[in-house]
């Protein structure tokens, strides 16, 4: 009596099965039983068949039909057959070997039939392309464009696309410095109580307290490249006014009384710091634009001082800031690229709202190993205000700037 081990039958049955299954994956190239072209007794018969690949090989055992086959080409053919050979492996030519004779079998030349086309050889490597060709055009934005700002080339100008806009490429430095020829308006001050308490007088830095109406205001900027897009930058700017003057009223600043006709001598100085992220969020060949967000700096003090009376009022304040810039080209100067620059941004916090706007005009010069300097000449506005009863700060400066800068 013979006992079967469940497990010995398991294994059987995977081995058995395994065995029927592999012979149907043997073969996963295309089926090209029924098509046309050249037939099995042809392709067993001549040592220059073709493969399902489509590479001519040499038969290692040539294989003879048993029906005679009847010859399709004619006496001038035959003097040809040599446009049928094939190299050989070995780097020769084996034209020769295309006609063969044997005992007892007729002379016979085989004539290439035309590839079936499921089964017709591609090209290994894709055809260039033709000279002076262009790219397809980049998809649409998912966004409606508006005025063109969030198309793939940016604002369009009729602007030639044959010219590039120069840019500071990553971990390259950025720096510039701006004079401007600030015009003070109408800044008003109020700081302090009267005599019984109320709010002190509202003065005009220009017409109550002397300040000169125009002044030349310096600005430094640098930034840093982190990547392509990604930037960090700090801008400093210190602003000065000195001026002495003869007030035409008796006024209240500080607490303390300031007589009429009695000569005063006025201070106002703010420094300005600045630290933003600037993220370029488009970078074409004729337009960038970024977008930027950071923190500033104010620290101020204004003084006022006559032979009676001397009152300073100090203030250290930060503001969140955001904004956005665009840069478009405009046309070309020799090696030059002029272009124009426009830039914007909200300042806000602890009680203050203010803007930055500034628009310029730029001519970039190009210089070896990938940097640029370039020179702006603009227009600049800056506004900020707080209205609070004892202690009022509403200023706005406004003029023409002009700016020299290097990238390297």
């Amino acid at each position: 009596m013979v006992i079967i081990k469940p497990l010995k039958v398991l294994v059987c049955l995977i081995i058995v099965s395994t065995l029927w299954v592999v012979p149907l994956w043997g073969y996963t190239g295309p089926d090209i039983s029924g098509g046309t072209g050249v037939q099995g007794d042809a392709l067993s018969a001549d040592p220059l068949s073709k493969s399902s690949s489509g590479v001519r090989h040499k038969s290692t055992q040539p294989t003879y039909s048993n029906s005679p086959i009847r010859s399709t080409t004619t006496h001038s053919t035959r003097k040809k057959s040599s446009d049928y050979g094939t190299r050989s492996h070995d780097g020769g030519s084996s034209a020769s070997s295309t006609r063969r004779s044997y005992p007892n079998y007729r002379e016979t030349y085989y004539t290439p039939q035309p590839w079936p086309a499921q089964i017709a050889p591609q090209p290994r490597y894709a055809a260039a392309p033709p000279q002076g060709y262009a790219p397809a055009c980049p998809p649409s934005p998912l966004v409606p464009p508006l005025f063109n700002l969030f198309s793939p080339l940016g604002l369009r100008f009729g602007a030639p696309l044959n010219i590039c806009l120069p840019r500071p490429g990553p971990k390259q430095f950025h720096f510039d410095v701006k004079l401007w020829h600030a015009k003070l308006n109408a800044s008003t001050i109020v700081w302090g109580t009267n005599l019984i308490g109320g709010k002190g007088t509202e003065l005009d830095l220009h017409d109550d307290l002397g300040l000169s109406k125009y002044n030349y205001i310096p600005e430094y900027e640098v930034r840093y490249n982190l990547r392509q897009n990604w930037g960090l930058r700090y801008s400093f700017m210190p602003i000065n006014f000195r001026d002495n003057h003869v007030p035409t009223f008796t006024f209240f600043f500080g607490n303390a009384v300031y007589g009429a006709f009695v000569p005063i001598l006025t201070i106002w100085d703010r420094y300005i710091h600045r630290w933003d992220l600037v993220y370029d969020w488009h970078q074409g060949k004729t337009a960038t634009s970024s977008i930027f967000a950071g923190y500033s700096l104010y620290d101020e003090k204004l003084t006022v001082s006559n032979v009676f009376a001397r009152r300073s009022r100090s203030l250290g304040f930060g503001l969140a800031f955001a904004g956005m810039s665009i840069e478009k080209v405009v046309t070309k100067i020799k090696r030059s690229t002029a272009s124009m620059n426009c830039k914007w941004s909200l300042s806000f916090l602890e009680g203050f709202f203010g803007w930055d706007g500034y628009a310029a005009g730029r001519l970039s010069v190009p210089m070896e190993c990938g940097r640029f300097g370039y020179m702006e000449v603009g227009w600049r506005w800056i506004v900020l205000e707080r209205n609070y009863p004892t202690n009022a700060n509403n200023t706005s400066l406004d003029g023409l700037t002009a700016t020299a800068g290097l990238v390297f």
